[in-house]
C-alpha cells in the first residue's frame, strides 16, 4: 500500500502556482531583513521582488537572510500528522547557504515514531528544487516506486543537477566580501562576467571568468551539449533571473533553437534570499537530468 506522503520545500524553490495548489505540497518561508529593519518575505511575486532589488541596490551593506523558525516547522509537521500523512519528504536549499536543511532534518528525526521521513539537501536552490519536486510528484502519483526509491532518485538528482550563475553587478560581491573593490572596478572595465556554480558539496564557487554576455551564453550551450551526451534519458533546462527577464528570454530562445531535443525549458524569478549576494541582473541556468523511471513524453 502506498504511503500518504507530504512534500515540503522552502520558498527559495520559487515553485509555480500549479505546484503551490497541489494538495500534498507544503512550503516554509524564509525572510530577508535590511539594516533599517524592513523585512521582505521570500517570494516570486513580481511586484515584491522588484521592490526588493530596487532597495538592495541602494544599500551599502547586504541584508541578512533568516530561515523559518523551528516553531514554524514543528507546527507544520504537527499539522501533517493531524492530516493523516504517513510520510514526509522535505527538499531544501543547500546546507552551505542556510540552516534550513539542518533544522528540518533535526525536527523530522524527532517524528520518526509517527512518520517515515526523509530530508534532502538539494546541493542547490531555486529551479533545481522546483524540478526535483516535480519529478518526485511524478514518481509518487505513478505509484511505481517505494518511498525509499523516491528518496534515492532525489538524492541522485541533487548530485547530478547543476546551476551556473552570471553576475551582472559586481558591487554586491564587494559588499559580501567575495570581491575587492579594485577587482570589481577592473572587471567592469573589461566586461568580465563571473560565472559561479554550485559545487558538488553545495557551496557557491567561481566556475569561470568570461568576457561578455554572448560568450557566457556560448559556454552555457557547451554545458547543455555535454549534459545531453551524459544523460540519455534527457534533461530539463531552467533559467532564473533577478530583474533580468528580457535577458533570460534571450538566453532561453537561443538554447531552444540550438537544442530542440531538451525535454523542457522555463524561466522564473530568483527569490530575494537567493538574490541577496548576486544582486540585480543575475542570470542563472540550471541543467537537471531526468531521473530513472521518468521517460520522455
Amino acid at each position: 500500500m502506498r504511503l500518504k506522503t507530504a512534500f515540503i520545500v522552502d520558498s527559495t524553490a520559487g515553485i509555480n502556482e500549479q505546484l503551490k495548489a497541489h494538495p500534498d505540497v507544503y512550503e516554509v518561508i524564509l525572510t530577508v531583513q535590511f539594516a533599517d529593519g524592513e523585512i521582505f518575505k521570500d517570494t516570486t511575486d513580481e511586484e515584491s521582488v522588484i521592490a526588493f532589488y530596487e532597495k538592495l541596490q541602494q544599500e551599502s551593506t547586504l541584508p541578512k537572510t533568516a530561515q523559518p523558525s523551528p516553531g514554524e516547522y514543528y507546527q507544520l509537521i504537527e499539522h501533517l500528522v493531524e492530516q493523516g500523512y504517513d510520510s514526509v519528504i522535505a527538499i531544501h536549499l543547500s546546507n552551505k547557504l542556510s540552516g534550513t536543511y539542518q533544522t528540518a532534518n533535526m525536527i523530522l528525526q524527532e517524528y520518526q515514531g509517527k512518520l517515515t521521513t526523509a530530508c534532502i539537501d538539494s546541493k542547490g536552490t531555486s529551479v533545481v528544487i522546483e524540478n526535483m519536486l516535480e519529478q518526485a510528484l511524478h514518481f509518487y502519483e505513478a505509484a511505481e516506486l517505494s518511498f525509499d526509491e523516491i528518496v534515492r532518485q532525489l538524492e541522485w538528482l541533487a548530485r547530478e543537477s547543476h546551476i551556473y550563475m552570471m553576475i551582472e553587478d559586481l558591487n554586491n560581491l564587494v559588499k559580501g566580501g567575495r570581491l575587492s573593490a579594485a577587482n570589481a572596478f577592473l572587471g567592469g572595465l573589461l566586461q568580465i562576467k563571473p560565472l559561479l556554480e554550485f559545487t558538488e558539496t553545495g557551496e557557491v564557487a567561481l566556475f569561470e571568468k568570461i568576457r561578455t554576455e554572448k560568450r557566457v551564453y556560448r559556454r552555457w550551450a557547451d554545458l547543455i551539449q555535454a549534459a545531453l551526451e551524459k544523460y540519455p534519458k534527457g534533461i530539463h533546462v531552467r533559467f532564473g533571473h533577478s530583474n533580468a527577464l528580457e535577458a533570460a528570454k534571450t538566453a532561453q530562445k537561443m538554447m531552444q533553437e540550438l537544442f530542440p531535443q531538451v525535454i523542457s525549458f522555463s524561466i522564473g524569478y530568483l527569490t530575494p534570499v537567493v538574490g541577496v549576494h548576486g544582486g540585480s541582473g543575475v542570470q542563472g541556468m540550471a541543467i537537471i537530468p531526468i531521473a530513472d523511471g521518468i521517460e520522455k513524453e
